[in-house]
């Protein structure tokens, strides 16, 4: 993963976080206003729609807290130093092989900043770096 994406995902984190302990924060203030009322409100529609919210924010919490969880070992992955390397296309050399997926086989015969030239068995095609390997029209 780049470290720009990796960045992002870390970003993402803090904020999720942020939004968690807020919403933990309004959810045990909520639970405290509850435990505070006399019981017979605690029983009327009130208490029981502050019931409701309290529930809802607990739900809310644990759909947070998996979420968390879920980019925590996302991150872990994408820290691996193999994944953390350039993009595959940016190794590439004239001479190297390359697999078009109408084309067949080719061999690069130029290579410029945005733009790389196969040689194919009929014909000689330029495509622009990195999309033809993003979208999937080369294979290394």
């Amino acid at each position: 993963m780049k470290e720009a994406r990796y960045n992002m995902l870390n970003d993402c984190l803090d904020a999720i976080q942020e939004a968690h302990d807020l919403l933990e924060e309004v959810r045990d203030e909520e639970q405290e206003a509850y435990d505070n009322m006399p019981e017979g409100l605690q029983y009327s529609e009130r208490g029981d729609m502050m019931q409701e919210a309290i529930d809802t924010l607990d739900e809310s919490v644990d759909n947070i807290d998996e979420v968390i969880s879920n980019l925590e070992s996302a991150i872990s992955t994408a820290n691996n130093p193999d994944i953390m390397e350039i993009d595959p296309w940016q190794k590439l050399k004239v001479g190297d092989v390359v697999k078009h997926k109408s084309f067949g086989p080719g061999v690069i015969v130029s290579m410029e900043e945005k733009h790389i030239s196969v040689k194919f068995p009929d014909k000689v095609s330029k495509f622009m770096l990195p999309d033809a390997f993003e979208k999937g029209y080369l294979i290394l």
